[in-house]
């Protein structure tokens, strides 16, 4: 199921925060919106906007922090699918598969991360994740949400 609510907050959470308008602590304790009904808000955080910044201390990702152009593409791709209405078809782990994914990179110095990593691409096209499809990420990209009408 869709939270439209909790994906465009997420989804403008995380614009203000790869733009440098708001601080990584900011954005992890006013921004975050949370949601039992969709799986891509978690999936999204987790897996994307958690590995932008460190929480060890409080920045803003301007300046030295800023991010790399290849990274800042796949943070608006990440944007582009939480603004449309596809649903999140990536397989979601369960907690115990979490735990023993963590304690297999653990105990194998990370090399089993590798394994995982395989595993996951095998299930979609992992090039233009959070889309599961090549083909919703282009049908997404000719109704861009922002900037659309200010050619």
């Amino acid at each position: 199921m869709i939270d439209r609510n909790a994906r465009n907050k997420l989804a403008e959470a995380m614009r203000a925060l790869a733009s440098g308008l708001i601080t990584n602590d900011e954005f992890e304790n006013n921004r975050l919106p949370h949601s039992i009904e969709d799986n891509a808000i978690f999936e999204v955080y987790s897996k994307g906007a958690w590995f932008l910044y460190s929480d060890l201390q409080e920045y803003r990702l301007a300046g030295d922090h800023r991010l790399e152009k290849e990274t800042k593409c796949a943070v608006a791709r990440w944007i582009l699918f939480l603004k449309t209405d596809c649903p999140y078809e990536w397989p979601v782990p369960t907690r115990s598969q979490t735990m023993l994914r963590l304690l297999a990179n653990l105990f194998t110095l990370g090399i089993a991360n590798r394994f995982f990593i395989r595993r996951f691409r095998a299930y979609g096209e992992a090039d233009v994740w959070p889309f599961f499809r090549r083909a919703d990420y282009e049908a997404a990209l000719q109704k861009p949400v922002y900037l659309n009408n200010a050619l």
